[in-house]
């Protein structure tokens, strides 16, 4: 298979698989992290039959020799089933890693764009002699920020493994090489044809203010799909019945002090329990009014190019909107971590940001793991638009490089130079245009990427692998010793 072509009949080897996406890399923590976990059990088999031999009693020491296969057993059975779960997977486009604690009822999943990777680094512990007798150690993902970095400890062969991971980085960006060469020998074909280029750098957007999709915003919705794309979500709803419960409790006390205040009540004694019933009342829909215009105006949205966080309280006391773009973020981490958050499925989504001391939370939202596969989602579009939005400014320039070089002496050349500058002064131009305007906007202290000096009469016959003939695909993982 072609280095930049796209596997089409990938099969989903884990749920967080894109479609386009192509697993490299699919191992655990070495054997080792589980061998040297299960000494407590071994140790406690000994110890069991010593006390069943001491014991006088011929049921107690029945018990404990039962005792002393079932919980050792138990117990390299838990050990196992840790080891097991937690997994580190490297496909063409990211890093992942999934960890997994079965008593704590946790879950976690991180990823790493292969974008985002700047350094990779390998340790193996100096004092641990059985790091270099079987061959394990940690491997350091950096990224431009520090809060980014993934730290994936007791690896099997880490120097194998760290140059796999910077093969793959090597062949993730030849390969958006070839397809930004593509996109733009595309590009002038279509501006030859006539064609306009801009109706699909960006989504169209429905005219006026974005409004909820019909059935998506019900009184307790936690997501609401907007018309224009956008989704908006909320806390999952048990935060809200958490913090609403003891105000509606005080209605429902209230109200039942009201009606017997005029029904069993002394009339003597209605001047005390009228107002108390009243004020329970009172505060009551006070307290539940304000608890839950927090749950509704506390927001997280996700857009093409941002995502916002927006924390509102009532009567203006306050109104904090935080919003960041999609391409900053290096490190997307989804956490579930308890009974109740595995039976409601919700936890938290914490995204990592260039430059950022800490990073930014969505807190206690329905199904995190989803959320954290759409935020990716997002990232991955966006950069395959500006991907697209250069391929069109390079060649726009090089549409008026061929119209304007001397070295363009040839007439059909010219005549293609000449085609390709008309087709551009007849549409409107990137100021003006609200498609690619939107495309630039998030992006606008970025400096535009210059074109690379191609000869005018080299160009028809540019070879399509753009001297990446080279290229190959990264190999697959093997360990030595892989269990």
């Amino acid at each position: 298979m072609r280095a930049d072509a796209l596997p089409n009949d990938i099969h989903p080897q884990f749920a967080e698989q894109r479609e386009d996406e192509e697993v490299l890399i699919r191992t655990r923590r070495h054997w080792w992290s589980w061998v040297r976990a299960a000494w407590l059990p071994l140790l406690i088999l000994p110890v069991m039959w010593i006390a069943a031999v001491l014991v006088e009693a011929q049921a107690l020491s029945l018990a404990l020799l039962a005792l002393s296969a079932a919980l050792p057993g138990l117990g390299l059975l838990y050990f196992y089933l840790e080891w097991r779960n937690d997994l580190v997977i490297v496909t063409d486009q990211r890093i992942i890693r999934i960890s997994r604690t079965i008593l704590a009822l946790r879950r976690q999943v991180t990823q790493v764009g292969m974008e985002s990777i700047h350094e990779i680094n390998f340790d193996i512990p100096p004092y641990d002699p059985f790091a270099r007798l079987f061959r394990y150690g940690a491997v350091i993902v950096k990224t431009a920020g520090a809060q980014g970095n993934l730290e994936l400890p007791l690896m099997p062969d880490p120097e194998q493994f760290q140059k796999l991971i910077m093969e793959d980085r090597q062949y993730f960006e030849n390969r958006q090489a070839q397809r930004h060469h593509k996109l733009v020998r595309a590009e002038m074909q279509r501006w030859q044809a006539g064609e306009s280029p801009e109706d699909d750098i960006e989504p169209a957007s429905a005219a006026g203010p974005p409004r909820p999709l019909p059935g998506s915003n019900g009184y307790l919705s936690a997501k609401i799909l907007m018309n224009n794309g956008d989704i908006v979500y909320r806390k999952h709803i048990s935060v809200w019945a958490q913090h609403t419960a003891l105000p509606l409790l005080t209605i429902i006390i209230g109200l039942a002090a009201l009606a017997l205040t005029f029904t069993l009540v002394d009339p003597q004694a209605r001047v005390l329990t009228f107002p108390a019933s009243m004020v329970a009342l009172l505060a009551g829909f006070l307290t539940f009014y304000w608890l839950d215009w927090d749950w509704r105006n506390d927001v997280y949205i996700i857009s093409d190019d941002t995502i916002t966080l927006v924390h509102k309280r009532p009567f203006f006391l306050q109104n904090l909107r935080d919003q960041i773009l999609v391409e900053r973020i290096d490190n997307v981490e989804s956490v579930s971590t308890g009974l109740f958050a595995a039976l409601f499925k919700y936890g938290d989504v914490s995204m990592s940001l260039v430059g950022a001391d800490e990073p930014k939370r969505f807190v206690k939202v329905p199904n995190p793991q989803a959320i954290q596969q759409e935020i990716s989602r997002r990232q991955h579009n966006k950069a395959q638009r500006r991907a697209r939005y250069d391929a069109i400014q390079q060649q726009q320039m090089l549409g008026e490089y061929l119209a304007l070089s001397p070295a363009a002496n040839d007439s059909k050349t010219a005549a293609f130079g000449a085609s390709l500058t008309e087709t551009r002064q007849a549409q409107p131009s990137a100021d003006s245009s609200p498609a690619i305007r939107a495309a630039a906007n998030p992006d606008r202290n970025r400096p535009p990427r210059l074109p690379e000096k191609i000869r005018p009469p080299a160009l028809p016959q540019a070879n399509p692998d753009f001297g990446l003939s080279n290229n190959r695909r990264p190999q697959r993982f093997r360990p030595d010793r892989e269990a």
